[in-house]
């Protein structure tokens, strides 16, 4: 049950993976008072849901799809965090998160972010060799495998339910500031 004297500010974003999602949030996250973070990567299930891939015909675990996420269990920590009265703002990081009913509705505001395709490509390709030890080889093919149908199934449809879409085809500017200014009158 929410406390009825504060409620933080929850704001979503969401976008393809590469177009700045984890990038705008840290950056809302130091500029804004009593802002805290959380990511759906953190809810994946540790069951994935199976996909058969259009461009080989191969099956392969499914990260891009909806259902592999645990909407629930990001949305009762949610509702925990809405009871710490020193958070203010609450940001809620995923590419799907405006897939799922549940947690839209508890979104105050929502930011969709995007950049072309070749510029998240290449920033998918820097991440995940840096932070998961990928080859570009693993990350291009998964991506032309699966990721680019999922996007354009679910992601890049779900802008519809923005209340702002950020362009951050070089790197936020100068709408970060822009953004910034929005969120603190709300």
């Amino acid at each position: 049950m929410t406390n009825t004297t504060h409620k933080p500010h929850i704001i979503g974003i969401s976008g393809p993976s590469g177009s700045g999602k984890s990038t705008l949030s840290k950056y809302l996250a130091e500029n804004l008072p009593g802002a805290v973070v959380i990511c759906s990567d953190r809810y994946f299930k540790k069951e994935l849901p199976k996909m058969i891939s259009p461009l080989d015909g191969e099956e392969y675990p499914d990260w891009n799809h909806p259902t592999s996420v645990d909407f629930d269990a990001m949305a009762a920590e949610i509702e925990a965090l809405c009871e710490n009265p020193e958070i203010q703002y609450l940001l809620v990081d995923g590419a799907y998160i405006y897939c799922n009913e549940k947690i839209r509705k508890m979104l105050d505001y929502k930011i969709f972010v995007t950049a072309q395709l070749e510029t998240r490509l290449y920033r998918r390709i820097c991440r995940n060799i840096k932070e998961k030890g990928q080859t570009p080889e693993f990350i291009g093919g998964y991506y032309l495998a699966c990721v680019r149908y999922r996007e354009a199934e679910y992601s890049v449809p779900s802008r519809r339910f923005a209340d702002l879409i950020v362009d951050n085809e070089h790197n936020f500017i100068p709408s970060k500031e822009q953004i910034l200014g929005k969120l603190k009158i709300i």
